[in-house]
């Protein structure tokens, strides 16, 4: 595991082994249901614990941050490979889901996360809003439609509904990340 950054009253760690995710509470310790993770449970994601340690165990590794505050992960981003690169032998990178608990909205946590994911990585972003909350998300963040573009850089034609993040906006964000961390990312 490792301490990526710190703002505030939050640290952000890329957790690389599934041992690492009992360091953890997941989600706050208590009875309320704001305090639980719970979109991805109606996806099917029952226990998220296993779910991330499943993540951890897999290979190539995924990219899996979290936001920590008082031991308790409060948001988290996973972020994966994908298997083909771009027209132009760029590589590419799923960011397959981002939660941050109901209470903890509002705090640009998830676009903290994004960034830090962004920093892990080289090449395209792409990912698919699952509603039209994470599509506002993703698009103020920068990330495009296929149809945005002269010459689409990714094959999307079997995997619609995705938007990507092509690499001179992500060094726009990247160039600015400092403003989002009290403390320089990687010290």
């Amino acid at each position: 595991m490792k301490q990526l950054a710190v703002s505030g009253v939050y640290t952000f760690f890329k957790v690389e082994s599934a041992d690492d995710v009992d360091k953890f509470e997941i989600g706050l310790a208590q009875a309320k249901s704001e305090s639980e993770f719970g979109f991805f449970k109606g996806l099917g994601m029952v226990d998220y614990s296993k779910t991330f340690k499943t993540w951890l165990r897999e290979f190539p590794r995924p990219i899996f941050i979290v936001a920590v505050k008082e031991n308790s992960i409060v948001a988290w981003v996973y972020i994966t490979d994908w298997k083909s690169f771009s027209k132009d032998g760029d590589s590419i990178y799923v960011l397959r889901a981002i939660e941050t608990l109901e209470r903890f909205r509002s705090r640009k946590l998830g676009f903290r996360l994004l960034v830090l994911g962004l920093n892990q990585t080289a090449g395209f972003m792409i990912t698919k809003p699952l509603n039209e909350k994470s599509e506002a998300f993703f698009r103020k963040a920068g990330f495009m439609a296929e149809n945005e573009f002269k010459r689409c850089p990714i094959d999307l034609s079997r995997h619609h509904g995705y938007l990507m993040l092509p690499p001179f906006k992500k060094y726009g964000i990247l160039e600015h990340s400092h403003r989002y961390f009290s403390e320089p990312i990687g010290k």
